[in-house]
């Protein structure tokens, strides 16, 4: 083969790899996402909050790019939650009810069924689920909804308790995510989860108390969990929270 034939049949490869990576990162399930690094050592989901505030789902994309940089042959994926757009042409089917109550069954099962399409893809069963806020909130219903399916949980600033947290910011009931809240799936969680929860010491919105609750409860179910206080972190994910997040996601992924 000489040279000409050889750069070409190395570029059409090129080709080849980088339309599969951008299909996978827009067809794998139900639910849209991008995603960042390559490889079948494990498939890392990362799920944004609410952004109740308005404004595009995409500032989980740095982390995603993070974890996807420190761990080689590590599949990364930014997922939009139901109803949610990155602002760039990505955006995910379903409805998030206006950024309210929408924690529900069927959202979850969306965040599971695309989960589950993308491992297969990758070609993996090993698993590693991280959320903020409202995302930690739908992991939390995911690991009781598909028990196994997720190997691995961080839940950042998690609004574990859907009920207590509503209540304690003064807010009307979310009664179809309550029934989904994360503190009642510790009973179904498969034996072997590990959970991380990560939580600023002054986060005034998903208050430490609602992590340490949760901990308390899957400790005593024999679950391995354990908890992190981020000292001078709030509940948005800025640089200290986000450092703690991709820490406890790399510790997973050893």
């Amino acid at each position: 083969m000489n040279l000409v034939a050889l750069i070409r049949g190395l570029l059409a490869a090129l080709v080849s790899v980088v339309f599969v990576t951008a299909a996978m990162a827009q067809s794998a399930g139900p639910l849209e996402g991008k995603l960042f690094g390559s490889g079948n050592r494990a498939l890392v989901v990362v799920l944004h909050g609410d952004l109740s505030r308005g404004g595009p789902a995409n500032y989980h994309y740095s982390l995603a790019s993070q974890i996807a940089a420190a761990n080689k042959g590590v599949s990364v994926l930014a997922l939009l939650r139901p109803g949610y757009s990155d602002g760039a042409g990505l955006r995910s089917k379903g409805s998030n009810s206006n950024r309210s109550d929408h924690y529900t069954q069927k959202n979850n099962l969306a965040v599971a069924q695309t989960i589950q399409a993308m491992a297969k893809q990758v070609g993996t069963s090993r698993v590693v689920a991280v959320g903020h806020s409202g995302g930690a909130a739908q992991i939390g219903g995911v690991l009781g909804l598909a028990p196994g399916l997720v190997q691995r949980a961080v839940l950042v600033s998690c609004p574990c308790d859907i009920a207590t947290w509503r209540k304690s910011r003064g807010r009307s009931a979310w009664r179809q995510s309550e029934a989904q809240s994360p503190h009642l799936q510790i009973p179904r969680i498969a034996n072997g989860t590990r959970i991380t929860l990560v939580v600023g010491a002054n986060d005034d919105n998903t208050t430490p108390q609602l992590s340490e609750a949760y901990l308390a409860a899957a400790k005593a179910r024999g679950l391995r969990a354990s908890l992190v206080k981020v000292a001078g972190a709030k509940h948005n994910m800025e640089a200290a929270l986000q450092a703690a997040a991709l820490k406890a996601v790399n510790a997973e992924l050893k």
